[in-house]
C-alpha cells in the first residue's frame, strides 16, 4: 500500500515525495488522545480508550517493518506488514478486554484473518524479490538520508493511516452487547463481495500477464471493464465490512470516516492515481482511451461515450 507522493512541503528533505495530507495525518492520534479524557465514562470513552492502546501494536509493527526494510535494504517489506495491523489492532483490544468473543466476533475475526492472511502471501511473492517502485527510485535519490525519512513517509503513515481505518473495526469488537446477527452477516455480506471482487481481478490479471499474446495490451476484459481499480475497490468494500459490524455499537455510525477514508486513499488520493500515473507514463494512447471508456473507482456513472453503446 503506497502513501502517495507528489508536492513538497517544507521541511522535507530536498525532492522528497509527500503531500500536505501526510502532515496532517501524525496529529490526529495526538487529537483523539488529548480529548479522549475530557469525554465522560461511557461506551465511547471505552472504545475510544481501547483504539488509542491499540495504537501502540500498530507502532510496533511500524517500527518492525522498518528495521526489517533498512536491514534487507527492502522497504517493499511494510507492503507486506500492512496486513498484519487490523489482526494486531484485534488483537490488543481484545487481550485488553479480556472477554470471550461473542458468535458474531468470531465471524469477524475469522474473516479479518482469511483477508490478512491471503494478502500477506501475495504481497510476500510481490515484493520479497527485490525492492520495487516507487521505494527503490527513492531509495537511489535520496541516499543516506533515505533511512530515516523512509520511516516517516513509508512506515509512519502507512501505521497511521491503517489505524485510523480500524477504528470502526474497534468499535465493532467493543460494543457492550453481542453483534446481532442480521448486522453480523449484513458485515458479512459486503467483505464477501468485496473478497470475490478483489479475488477475481487479481486472478484475471494474473492470467492476462502469463498469457504470451498479452505484451503491448491492456487488460478491460471481465472486472476490469467495469473500472480501472477493481482491486481497490474490492479492498475498500472488505473495508467497509468492519463499518457494518461497527453498527451493533451505539456509537459506529460515528466511525464512518473509517470507510470514506479507506474509498478517498485508494480511489483518489494515493493507490490509484499512483497507478494511473505509471500507467499514462508508459500505455500513453491505449490507456488514454481505456481512461475514457471505463471509470477509476466505482461503476457509475459510466462515461458518456459508453453509456450510449
Amino acid at each position: 500500500m503506497d502513501c502517495g507522493h507528489g508536492d513538497v512541503v517544507a521541511g522535507d528533505p530536498e525532492g522528497a515525495p509527500g503531500r500536505s495530507w501526510h502532515y496532517v495525518l501524525p496529529v490526529i492520534p495526538l487529537a483523539v488522545g488529548a480529548a479522549v479524557p475530557f469525554l465522560p465514562t461511557s461506551a465511547l470513552r471505552d472504545s475510544l480508550d481501547l483504539w488509542l492502546l491499540s495504537g501502540g501494536g500498530v507502532l510496533l509493527i511500524v517500527l518492525a517493518a522498518w528495521a526489517w526494510g533498512a536491514a534487507i535494504r527492502n522497504h517493499g517489506v511494510m507492503d507486506i506488514c500492512y496486513p498484519a495491523i487490523p489482526v494486531a489492532v484485534a488483537g490488543a483490544v481484545l487481550w485488553a478486554r479480556g472477554r470471550s468473543p461473542d458468535a458474531g466476533t468470531a465471524l469477524l475475526l475469522i474473516l479479518l484473518l482469511v483477508w490478512s492472511v491471503r494478502l500477506i502471501a501475495q504481497t510476500w511473492g510481490h515484493n520479497m524479490g527485490a525492492e520495487r517502485q516507487p521505494y527503490a527510485h527513492w531509495r537511489r535519490r535520496f541516499g543516506r538520508r533515505w533511512i530515516w525519512w523512509s520511516l516517516f513517509q513509508i512506515h509512519l503513515l502507512q501505521g497511521i493511516t491503517v489505524w485510523l481505518w480500524c477504528a470502526p473495526l474497534v468499535f465493532a469488537l467493543t460494543a457492550p452487547e453481542p453483534i446481532p446477527w442480521p448486522v453480523a452477516l449484513a458485515g458479512a455480506g459486503v467483505w464477501l463481495a468485496g473478497f470475490l471482487l478483489q479475488w477475481t481481478a487479481d486472478r484475471q490479471l494474473a492470467a492476462f500477464k502469463s498469457a504470451a499474446d498479452t505484451r503491448g495490451r491492456l487488460l478491460d476484459t471481465g472486472v476490469w471493464r467495469w473500472v480501472r481499480h477493481p482491486n481497490y475497490l474490492g479492498e475498500t468494500l472488505m473495508w467497509c465490512a468492519w463499518f457494518v459490524f461497527a453498527l451493533a455499537h451505539p456509537y459506529g455510525a460515528l466511525t464512518a470516516f473509517g470507510p470514506l477514508f479507506t474509498g478517498w486513499f485508494m480511489g483518489y488520493a494515493s493507490a490509484a492515481p499512483f497507478k494511473e500515473m505509471h500507467m499514462a507514463r508508459t500505455r500513453g494512447e491505449a490507456w488514454a482511451a481505456y481512461c475514457a471508456r471505463t471509470p477509476r473507482f466505482l461503476p457509475w456513472p459510466r462515461p458518456r461515450s459508453t453509456s450510449r453503446q
